[in-house]
Formats: structure tokens, C-alpha cells, sequence
């Protein structure tokens, strides 16, 4: 703070503004000490309306109060130390002289979730106890029956809950379940081992891992880490882009490292969901009709009171037929589960159709395999994401403008002549490139191989669609003819499993529930992508939070009826079946919406997530921290230039396009205007110019004495006061 001309720091400290402040400063701590709990304090201003609403003259014309003698509130502050009945459990809560036993028993209700009614007070009375009633001012020493704890219990439920699928997502569920210490699970899954659809059956041995295992991997999250008494750490021994048998290991590994396995029943499929009760009603639950996938195909019914359903996002490929397949002579398949033998890769041209994150990996595994030609045929050319790219998102404690990602994408996209990345289909951004959201049906293709395969020469891409096949020929739409292709791999996209709608009888999603049931919860990875701001490219962030919320409401129900005793379920929006898409697979906008609107409502929910961003960033700084991460990927990309080269092809050595410098500035453009570098920078970051993260030109003063109206302009130039209708003192009142 700037002093005025002639006062002294010492002169300043003896002011009685100065100790007015001080007073006003610790009573406001008090206060906000009580909001914090959930009480509302009371302000002494009150009582002469509180007084004046409750006088009235009797029959002799006197004046009488009807809430008793005429004695205001004491709003002096105090604080009341709350004792569980028979345990050293303690809990001290800021109060006022005239806060209720009442006051305190809602506030207790509420953050533990415990009915209001089976509490009460008790208070030492001379030698002896007393209870206290609901209208008395609360004691400052209180003991309280009813409660087990001043930590929310879970609750209790009839039977188990259901979970349908062993691959991530649901393995994900399982693994937090046993970490909380709750074993009121069954799994069941109709494969022999865990690993899911996408990984045991669509994923081909050459299939990869786009994004750094260290956002994948499936005990991501802060609650998992042996520290916080979990059974597995940072994974720290494991590739970072592993293959699918290292994934599938991954994942056998975590299972028996928790002892989820006995709690699976493997090669059981679960043909028939009986719900028994309606919406409404609190005792409804679910019977279960499972066949197991042996010869004898033993039927069985098991009752549940929640079902938590994942049947993946990926389960068939998209068919279409061309005309002239049959007479095109060549291999044709879907490059899923093996269905492309590798020795038709090997010196042969291949094609493939589409452009999402599946048609990218096709590149890498015709490249691999000594491919000499791969055509990408697409209707519009999708944005791919390099590698340090990917990398710097995850790495960060606050997320990564879209702006500011399209322009570290840049240099490798003008070394390959890859185009403009403002300039794709699913940007929308402003003329000043300042500010975009990234809309988009895919998700982004991550990998550097398919950049350096465009760069010299065994990648081509296609603007385009295919009309028909004729011997060894593709013919486009447009009119080229695509001539000596051996293979077509098509990559059209994934359909999630329609046959979950049907088991649940459901036609619609009302937020992220089953026709607004909230004790089902089917989740399959949202498609595509609508952000204007990037935290994460992989699935583990998002499944562990989805995973978070759903336990939290199966844990604590009260706060379920309390959501849908306020009305917030009727606003929700909906998600009906299309096409090729059913009623329980949302995309990316959707699910955002959804949790934007459920999450920020309970503190409880939001303690439980709270923590991910500084897990992440410390999960960065051990598993895949700056300069080890950066040689990994310039080692990869020379290594696979020289393996190209031992293949015979020729070409020029193409130079890495990002450089430690580059990257350095990267960090100094991110801290200026969007986040801190580590998380001790974290309470004193702030934006080195708070508009120019936001494009605009702002010129900053130092905040002084308020001379001719100098203050109130400086916030005027912060752009924080409005400056509407002025009130008047009187209308203040």
C-alpha cells in the first residue's frame, strides 16, 4: 500500500483507522468462520427490526413483546466445542451467544448427512446433565448423542451393487471401491481375464497408447498412491507408450495388487436388468439375470441396489460396403484384432479410410510393418496432436487455452506442410487467434510418427471420400484415382453397444442416469471433444472423476434426495438414441454440461476431486518430468528415421521442430498468463497482466488512496466495477 506524502509506516500503525480496521478484519474472520460450517451469523443491526416486528400495545396500553422481554441477540462470538458421546472425537465450531441448538443440529445434519431429528445436546448443569432444547443458545461445551462421527459415514445398503464390465472404466469403479474399504461389489464381465472389449479384442498387437501412460493408467488418481495407504504407486517402471499386451498387464497387475479378482465372476454375461419398485421409491432394487459362456450355460439370479454399467465406447466398427470391393483384389478390414495379416503391410501400398484417433494408429502400424505408401482418405482433414503437446496439457496445474495449444502445434504442422491448425474445420476462433474453442466428432490423433511419415513421403493425405473399388484401384469422389493399392484398412469410427439401452429399458439419459434412475449408472467414454481449454487428452481424468461422483451419491443418498428434492434433476438436459449412437453414449459437450451443473452443488463431492490437479502435476514431475520426456520424444523420432532408412527408403534427415528453447518459452507464456509453474507458486500466482491472458490491452497503476476519485477508476481499468445506477443512502436502507 502506497502511503500518503509525509505519513510514516509507524504514524500509519497508530491510527485509530488503523486498529478500526484491524477489529473489522478479525470480526470478519469470525463471521466467515461460521459461514464456512454453515451457520448464518447473525448481525446486531437486526435486532431493532426483530424487536420492533414483535411489539404491540396490550389492552391497558402498554407495550408488550411477543417474543418475550423486550432483551436483544448477543451476536458476540464464541466457540463451541462439540464431543461425540463416549469417544475423544472432537469438533470446535464458531459461534454466536445467540446461535441455536437448532442451528448447530441442521448444520451437523447437513455436512454429515445424518437425519436432524436422531441428534441431541447434552451440557454439564451444575453437578449433574441436561439435555438442551432446540430454541436454547448452543453451550460451549456440548456433548452429542446419535452420531458415530464428525466424518461423513457411508451408507448402508440391502444388497451390493453391480458392476457390469472388468475393462478400465469398471475396473476403475473396483479399484476405488476396495480402496475405501468397501467390498459390497460384484463384478461380472464375459471374458476370461480383465482388460475390457477395446483392449482384448479391437486393440491389434501392434496398437500403442497415444497418450503417456502416466495419464492412463488405471489407479490414476491421488487416493491409489501407497502413501495415502494405497497398494500401488507413481507408475514409474512402465513404457510410456505401451503396447496392448503391456496395457492388458497393466491391468492384471492392478487386480491382483488390490485382490479384485475374487470379486469378478469372468465369462458370466448379465442377459436381463428386473427393476423391482418404482423411481420414488427408496427400497427399490435390480435382479440381476447372468448366463455364464461355458458349455453348460448355468443361469443364476442375484439382487443388487445399484447397478454401475460399462459397455464400452468401442464395440463395433462402423460397416460400410463400397461398390466394387469384390473385384478389388487386395486385403480389406477394419486393422482391428489381427483381422490385416502384417505380411500384406510389408512393401505394400495401403489405404485407409477415415481420420480419427484409430485411422491415425493405422499410420504407425503400416509404417512400422515397412509399408512403402499409406493414403489417408478423409471428407475433412482432422486436427493430430504431437506428442510434447499432449504432454505440456497434462503437465499443467491449470488447463491450456485452446489458443495457446494450436500454437505450440504449429511448428511441427508447418515442418510437414501440414497446414494452419486455425485454419481446420473444427476451430472456431477469433480473427485475432486469441482465443478459440476446438469443436470436433473425434478425439485427437496424438503421435509424432504420423507428422514424420507425412514428412518424408510415406504419408499422403486425401481430402476426399471413396466412390468405388475396381482391381488394385480406388476411385474418389473427386475424381482421382487412387492406382496399385494393396490393402484398405477401414477406420470409420466405433459404435458403442446398443444392447445396454435395451437391458436397462431405457430411451433417454436424464443427465448422466438411465431415465433419471440414480441408482444405474452406465458410462461409456464421451466422443469427440468441445473445449475452449485443455486439462487432459486421456480417459483417466475424466473416468476417475465420473467414478468419484457416482460412489458419492451410492455412498451418501441423502444428498441425491436433497438434488432432486430442490428440482435440479428437471433441468438437466437429456440424451436420446440416434442412429449409431445409443441413448447412454453422450459426447464430450454433454457430459461437461452435465457435471458442470451436479458437481459445483456439493462441497462434499468437490473435496473428493479436489485434489486432482496437484496429483497430476506431481505424477508429472516423477513419472515424465521436462528434460526426460523431451529426449524421449527426439530420441523417438530419429530412431524411427533411421528405421525407415534400414527399410530402404530415402530422404532427407527431417530436424525435430521443437527445441528445449522453444519449449522454455512455452512455460514462460503459460505462467505469465494462465497458471502456476509448481504448485508453491500457487498461492501468490497471479496473471502478469490479468487482460492480456484474455487479448486485450490494459494499462495497470498501483492501487492508492482514493484522491479525486483515483480508486475507483483503477478498478474501473481492472474492469471489475460496474458502474450502473448509483443508490442513495435512503434507498440503501
Amino acid at each position: 500500500m502506497v502511503l500518503p506524502q509525509g505519513v510514516t509506516e509507524r504514524e500509519r500503525e497508530l491510527s485509530p483507522t488503523r486498529g478500526m480496521y484491524d477489529i473489522k478484519k478479525e470480526m470478519q474472520a469470525k463471521v466467515d468462520g461460521m459461514i464456512n460450517v454453515g451457520l448464518h451469523p447473525y448481525d446486531p443491526a437486526w435486532n431493532d427490526v426483530w424487536m420492533n416486528a414483535g411489539t404491540y400495545r396490550n389492552s391497558n396500553g402498554s407495550l408488550k413483546n411477543m417474543h418475550g422481554p423486550n432483551k436483544p441477540f448477543s451476536a458476540s462470538f464464541k466457540e463451541c466445542t462439540l464431543t461425540i458421546m463416549g469417544t475423544d472425537e472432537t469438533m470446535k465450531v464458531p459461534v454466536q451467544t445467540c446461535t441455536r441448538v437448532s442451528d448447530v443440529k441442521k448444520t451437523l445434519s447437513a455436512r454429515l448427512m445424518v437425519p436432524e431429528n436422531s441428534l441431541s445436546f447434552v451440557v454439564k448443569n451444575g453437578c449433574s446433565w441436561k439435555t438442551q432444547d432446540d430454541s436454547a443458545e448452543i453451550g460451549r461445551r456440548v456433548i452429542v448423542k446419535g452420531l458415530q462421527s464428525f466424518k461423513p459415514l457411508p451408507s448402508a445398503w440391502p444388497h451390493p451393487t453391480a458392476i457390469i464390465g472388468a475393462g478400465y472404466n469398471g475396473m476403475k469403479a473396483a479399484l476405488l471401491w476396495l480402496q475405501t474399504g468397501r467390498t459390497d461389489f460384484m463384478m461380472f464381465d464375459r471374458y476370461d481375464k480383465v482388460g475390457g472389449h477395446a483392449w482384448l479384442v479391437q486393440a491389434n498387437k501392434t496398437s500403442k497408447l497415444q497418450t503417456e501412460f502416466a495419464a492412463f493408467h488405471v489407479w490414476f488418481g491421488a487416493p491409489f498412491l501407497q502413501t495415502n495407504g494405497g497398494k500401488l504407486d507413481y507408475p514409474s517402471d512402465w513404457s510410456t507408450w505401451p503396447k496392448r499386451d503391456e496395457v492388458n498387464y497393466h491391468f492384471q497387475h492392478a487386480a491382483e495388487r488390490y485382490g479384485l479378482l475374487p470379486y469378478i465372476r469372468f465369462k458370466t454375461e448379465v442377459t436381463h436388468i428386473d427393476i423391482l419398485g418404482t423411481l420414488k421409491d427408496p427400497e427399490r432394487s435390480y435382479a440381476l439375470t447372468t448366463k455364464a459362456l461355458t458349455a453348460k450355460g448355468e443361469q443364476d439370479q442375484l439382487m443388487f441396489s445399484h447397478i454401475m454399467h460399462y459397455p464400452g465406447a468401442y464395440f463395433n466398427p462402423r460397416i460400410i460396403n463400397y461398390p466394387g470391393e469384390d473385384t478389388f483384389g487386395g486385403q480389406i478390414g477394419y486393422g482391428m484384432n489381427d483381422d490385416i495379416p502384417y505380411d500384406h503391410l510389408q512393401g505394400k501400398v495401403t489405404a485407409i479410410l477415415g481420420n480419427g484417433a484409430f485411422a491415425v494408429e493405422n499410420i504407425r502400424t503400416c509404417v512400422e510393418y515397412g509399408g512403402t505408401k499409406v493414403y489417408l482418405i478423409t471428407r475433412r482433414k482432422n486436427l493430430a496432436l504431437p506428442r510434447l503437446c499432449c504432454w505440456f496439457c497434462h503437465q499443467g496445474l491449470a488447463p491450456t487455452p485452446a489458443s495457446m495449444l494450436l500454437d505450440i502445434m504449429n511448428p511441427m504442422y508447418e515442418l510437414c506442410n501440414f497446414g494452419d491448425p486455425w485454419s481446420f474445420h473444427s476451430v472456431y476462433g477469433s480473427k485475432e487467434k486469441n482465443m478459440c474453442t476446438i469443436k470436433s466428432n473425434s478425439r485427437f490423433g496424438i503421435g509424432d510418427i504420423t507428422f514424420l511419415a507425412v514428412a518424408v513421403g510415406l504419408c499422403e493425405y486425401y481430402v476426399d471420400l471413396l466412390k468405388r473399388c475396381s482391381p488394385r484401384t480406388l476411385h474418389l469422389e473427386g475424381g482421382r484415382k487412387l492406382e496399385g493399392v494393396d490393402n484398405i484398412i477401414k477406420a470409420l469410427g466405433l459404435i458403442a453397444d446398443f444392447e445396454a439401452d435395451r437391458m436397462h429399458k431405457m430411451k433417454k439419459s436424464v443427465g448422466i442416469w438411465p431415465e433419471n434412475d440414480d441408482r444405474r449408472f452406465i458410462y461409456a467414454d464421451p466422443i469427440g471433444m468441445n473445449a475452449s481449454n485443455f486439462t487432459t487428452h486421456s480417459t483417466g481424468g475424466g473416468s476417475y472423476s465420473a467414478t468419484q461422483l457416482t460412489k458419492y451419491f451410492i455412498d451418501f443418498p441423502a444428498e441425491m434426495r436433497r438434488f432432486k428434492g430442490d428440482g435440479y434433476d428437471r433441468v438437466l438436459p437429456t440424451n436420446v438414441a440416434q442412429d449409431e449412437r445409443p441413448a447412454h453414449q453422450w459426447d464430450s459437450k454433454y457430459y461437461m454440461n452435465c457435471m458442470f451443473m451436479i458437481i459445483p452443488l456439493f462441497p462434499g463431492l468437490i473435496a473428493r476431486m479436489s485434489d486432482t490437479d496437484n496429483y497430476m502435476w506431481a505424477l508429472y514431475q516423477v513419472v515424465n518430468p521436462y528434460d526426460k520426456f523431451y529426449e524421449e520424444c527426439l530420441n523417438s523420432w530419429n530412431q524411427y528415421q533411421d528405421e525407415f532408412r534400414k527399410m530402404g527408403h530415402k530422404f532427407e534427415y527431417v530436424p525435430y521442430p521443437y527445441t528445449k528453447d522453444m519449449v522454455d518459452g512455452w512455460f514462460k507464456e503459460y505462467n505469465e498468463k494462465h497458471g502456476p509453474l509448481s504448485i508453491e507458486e500457487q498461492a501468490t500466482w497471479a496473471p502478469a497482466d490479468p487482460k492480456a491472458a484474455a487479448g486485450k490491452e490494459v494499462h495497470i497503476k498501483p492501487v492508492q488512496y482514493d484522491k479525486a476519485g483515483e480508486n475507483r477508476q483503477f478498478w474501473k481499468d481492472m474492469g471489475i466495477l460496474y458502474e450502473g445506477k448509483s443508490s442513495s443512502e435512503e434507498e440503501l436502507k
